[in-house]
């Protein structure tokens, strides 16, 4: 009682001093104001951007806010914000919503953060993981707790992954309610052997329930999430097949009402009764696993539970049903194609079961063991399932499962089962592939950018605040006293690639990253010339600027008499199209895309064909069974390239290495099999394919590749790349002395080209 009475006394006080209280809501629109200035009480922390107010588009009203590039800035990320108190929002669940309008290329992201007392972190989402894209108004919302002892709410928008203006509008903050529970942290725990069997065979049951069980109940499931955290807590303490069968029977028995499971062998399956005949039949069919996608304009997976007369179905469908072995002595059979009729499926539910509606259900959070053990079992079957490269990969998936339950069971915070998701992840050597933590807050550098030189990681780049002893080339020798070689040995495990090249490339961006704020850290270097020499430095605030591998000649710039450059890494059509005069007078052209070309690259392809050509062959897998058994392929739409004037007949040389990947190897496949020019540098990534991410319970975001892509021929892409003609690799001299090798050897072999010719 006394409880209640002082939280009426604090509501009471609030609503005195005309705070907002729950179920209040306070406009933070932009009517008010100059228009080309700054609105009042908002401030742009990042250089070269600016915000003002606009009338010339509003969702609301007659005044937007507009987030917009300064004429002469080149940073690709802005951002404006405002600070409210949190005075009256601490213990509360609150709602912000905006209308969000992008125009030009890149995202738009809302965000909202908690500033505790202290300076601790409080709740914090910066919408990473569904960013608003070029297009007309949409609207934009984060729901989250309040922490009790918050002192500021800040909210912003943020215009990232290119220049794109944002207009913002109709803004609004409102309190809810309660905060909503969340989970109680818990401790690590080892397995018992039984307990890993257990969370074995529950972790397949509700893979093969979720994607293949068609039953209504089963498609109304709202949160598989909450589903398999439940369903977890059940299974880990059984004591045998039997009891196991009990409690998994007990799980599913509101939701897959006519799966049957036992104690025993395949062999050992109870007698299969049909259902009395009726009209219709349903099934799944998922053109990749578009069931767990989180779906954009671009997304082309989709799955759909269809309905269908049992006298129609088609010549490819056969069982009604599979059984499966799920460990721990325990079998089941899966019914894949259930009864219906204009009411539903049959059994009909008789009332609705827990898992229906998402209301009342408890924030899901990473410290819990059991959210991370479901996370575990979640992301295992989705690429049980769906991931269409095992054919071509050397892992056992099999194995995978038991050992990353058992990592995830004894992980002791959020940053170390993020460290288990990438290692299970990394297994499926898809350069693709990786998990990041979509709330995760900034951390800190290491203050020098690395580079491979051979077998050696070398300085690329250097922090402002570094003392000139450290020099670009200089090689990296340990890292707090760890040998380098240790060092890229263990971030290695948690790196998902398909090529030595991009594993690499990836090595030297993770090193580099996520260290704690405020810390100093001490290298040891080696001169090229041989000496060694250990030096402390402080961690900085920002990735630090690879000199080497962007430092390049400007476009157009005439390398020697008659051979120019054009750097395709971010260029677009404009650029290209400026410079084409220049190119078809050019007795050679050198085309870079070591990296991630922008629309140029595509254009390019036009001006160098004289007939329709045509991209890589892209196939998404057709799942309609489990485990990729009688997978069909889907042919996806190629690119047709048509011939464009001016046609560029010079020769030409491409530079690429590990770090071109996807489009830029769809760029590359085309180069290579109508055979452009010469191909110099190192192997390409080996990853082709449209990404399919998912989310986690937690706050992790999956990236994946969820179809397949062929070369031309028909032969494999996958972790073979597209090989150069001429190889070369830098070296540390070559760093030392700032010269990029790898186009120096693209300029000897086109000089020469042209001589003989």
């Amino acid at each position: 009682m006394q409880s209640k009475a002082i939280r009426a006394f604090v509501l009471l006080l609030i609503a005195l001093s005309s705070v907002p209280l729950a179920g209040s809501e306070i406009q933070l629109g932009f009517e008010q104001g100059i228009e080309g200035q700054q609105p009042a009480n908002w401030f742009v922390p990042t250089q070269g951007w600016r915000a003002e107010l606009t009338k010339e588009d509003a969702a609301t009203g007659e005044v937007a806010l507009k987030l917009l590039q300064s004429d002469t800035a080149d940073v690709p990320f802005g951002n404006v914000m405002r600070r409210i108190s949190a005075m009256a929002y601490g213990g509360m669940r609150v709602t912000l919503t905006a209308k969000i309008k992008v125009v030009g290329a890149g995202r738009g992201q809302m965000w909202f953060r908690v500033d505790r007392k202290g300076g601790q972190a409080g709740a914090f989402d910066n919408m990473n993981d569904r960013p608003i894209i070029e297009g007309d108004w949409q609207v934009a919302r984060i729901e989250q707790n309040v922490d009790t002892d918050a002192e500021f709410i800040n909210i912003g928008f943020m215009s990232t992954g290119g220049s794109a203006t944002l207009y913002i509008d109709d803004v609004r903050l409102s309190a809810t309610g309660e905060a909503v529970a969340a989970q109680q942290a818990s401790p690590p725990r080892p397995f018992t052997p039984r307990g890993v069997e257990n969370l074995v065979a529950a972790a397949k049951l509700m893979s093969y329930v979720r994607f293949f069980h068609p039953s209504d109940q089963a498609v109304g499931v709202s949160s598989w999430e909450h589903f398999t955290v439940d369903l977890i807590e059940r299974c880990e303490s059984a004591k045998n097949a039997e009891q196991l069968t009990i409690i998994l029977e007990k799980s599913f028995e509101k939701i897959a009402p006519t799966v049957e499971i036992w104690a025993g062998t395949p062999e050992q399956a109870p007698p299969f009764l049909p259902a009395p005949d009726h009209t219709h039949l349903k099934r799944w069919k998922h053109f990749g696993a578009g069931s767990i996608a989180v779906m954009t304009s671009h997304s082309i997976y989709r799955s759909n539970a269809e309905k269908f007369e049992t006298n129609k179905v088609d010549g490819e469908f056969e069982p009604l049903f599979v059984i499966k072995k799920l460990g721990g002595g325990v079998c089941c059979r899966i019914p894949i194609a259930v009864y219906a009729d204009k009411h539903g499926t049959l059994p009909y539910a008789k009332e609705a079961h827990k898992w229906s509606s998402r209301k009342d259900l408890p924030r899901l959070t990473a410290l819990n063991r059991s959210t991370r053990l479901a996370g575990i079992a979640l992301a295992w079957g989705v690429f049980q399932h769906f991931y269409p490269y095992f054919d071509v990969v050397q892992t056992d998936w099999e194995a995978a499962l038991p050992v990353a339950l058992a990592r995830a069971a004894t992980d002791a915070d959020e940053q170390t089962y993020h460290l288990t998701l990438n290692e299970l992840v990394a297994k499926l050597h898809d350069g693709h592939g990786r998990v990041n933590r979509v709330n995760a807050r900034p951390t800190s550098f290491l203050p020098v950018a690395l580079t491979w030189a051979g077998k050696e990681l070398v300085v690329a780049g250097k922090d402002k605040s570094i003392p000139e002893k450290v020099s670009i080339g200089d090689v990296m020798v340990s890292i707090d006293g760890k040998p380098i070689e240790a060092c890229v040995d263990e971030q290695g495990r948690y790196i998902s690639a398909a090529t030595k090249g991009w594993k690499r490339y990836r090595i030297c961006q993770e090193l580099v990253m996520n260290y704690p704020t405020g810390s100093t850290v001490r290298f040891v270097f080696r001169k090229p010339a041989g000496e060694q020499y250990s030096i402390a430095l402080d961690r900085v605030s920002q990735f630090p600027k690879d000199e080497v591998n962007t430092t390049r000649p400007g476009n157009g710039a005439e390398l020697t008499e008659g051979i120019v450059y054009f750097d395709l890494d971010r260029a677009e059509t404009a650029e290209l199209e400026e410079l084409l005069p220049k190119l078809v007078e050019a007795q050679g052209i050198i085309f870079d895309l070591r990296g991630y070309p922008g629309s140029a690259a595509y254009q390019l392809m036009e001006h160098l064909i004289d007939s329709p050509a045509q991209s890589a062959r892209w196939i998404v897998p057709i799942v309609r069974y489990p485990d990729r058994e009688r997978i069909e392929w889907h042919k996806a739409e190629r690119w047709n390239l048509s011939p464009k004037k001016p046609r560029l007949k010079t020769k030409i040389a491409f530079l690429t290495d590990g770090r071109a990947i996807s489009y830029a190897e769809s760029i590359m496949g085309i180069v290579e099999h109508y055979k452009m020019g010469e191909i110099v540098g190192t192997t390409t990534a080996g990853t082709n394919g449209n990404v399919n991410p998912f989310m986690l319970p937690g706050g992790y975001m999956v990236f994946w590749t969820g179809m397949k892509v062929l070369k031309h021929d028909g032969r494999q892409h996958h972790g073979t790349g597209i090989q150069p003609t001429v190889p070369v690799e830098p070296t540390a001299k070559g760093i030392a002395e700032r010269r990029d090798e790898v186009l120096e050897k693209a300029l000897a072999v086109l000089m020469e080209t042209i001589k003989n010719n």
